[in-house]
């Protein structure tokens, strides 16, 4: 699976997993899914209750709801509608920025041509011939989709939270680690993920010796 680095405020880069086709085609059937039950629940409700004129506009409004459903839950959920958070993937800026409206509302307005003029197809074509995978919304909005846990085991949130601090007020647990420079950080990031991937099997190589 393709993977892509996100940099920190600190000018540091975490890799993660790109998600990939299967988990987005999932996550857009689950949350399809689920505008499907609430529509026809919302349809059994309002049908034969309302007046001609009333029952129009109720479903007008379900409509506008059903229309703005993904922009609105990715806005409101931080890159994660209901079928991306079962997913455990999320949308995030390549330049590891935090998302803004006008990000969610690009790559939103895509949908017409990635998604539903060709059934999905375009957009899966995109998203596994592109190294970032990344349909044309993602293009143009600079965004992509991503496993929210690294290889290294952060937490996506944890990443973008240290973009919000600014360098010189934030608290260092470990005051000599200011003096570190990239490189330096970049080494012992990658000397603690090889020993934590490759520890078991050191043990086992040692004990059969």
């Amino acid at each position: 699976m393709a993977n892509i680095e996100i940099n920190t405020a600190q000018n540091v880069k975490i890799e993660y997993q790109l998600a990939s086709v299967g988990q987005r085609v999932l996550a857009f059937a689950i949350d399809f899914i689920i505008l499907s039950i609430v529509y026809f629940i919302l349809m059994l409700g309002i049908m034969g209750q309302f007046q001609t004129f009333l029952y129009y506009i109720l479903m007008s409004l379900i409509m506008v709801w059903l229309f703005f459903y993904t922009l609105a839950s990715e806005i409101i959920g931080n890159g994660q509608t209901i079928g991306k958070l079962v997913m455990g993937i999320k949308v995030v800026k390549l330049n590891g920025d935090e998302m803004e409206f006008y990000d969610y509302f690009t790559r939103w307005s895509m949908r017409l041509v990635d998604i539903y003029f060709s059934i999905g197809v375009f957009a899966m074509l995109l998203i596994s011939s592109n190294k970032n995978g990344q349909r044309t919304g993602d293009i143009i909005a600079g965004t992509t989709v991503i496993k929210k846990r690294s290889a290294y085991g952060f937490q996506l949130n944890d990443i973008l939270n240290l973009n919000k601090k600014k360098k010189e007020d934030y608290q260092f647990e470990y005051p000599n680690a200011y003096q570190l420079n990239e490189k330096d950080v970049i080494l012992i990031k990658n000397l603690l993920y090889r020993h934590k991937q490759y520890r078991r099997t050191r043990i086992c190589k040692s004990t059969l010796e």
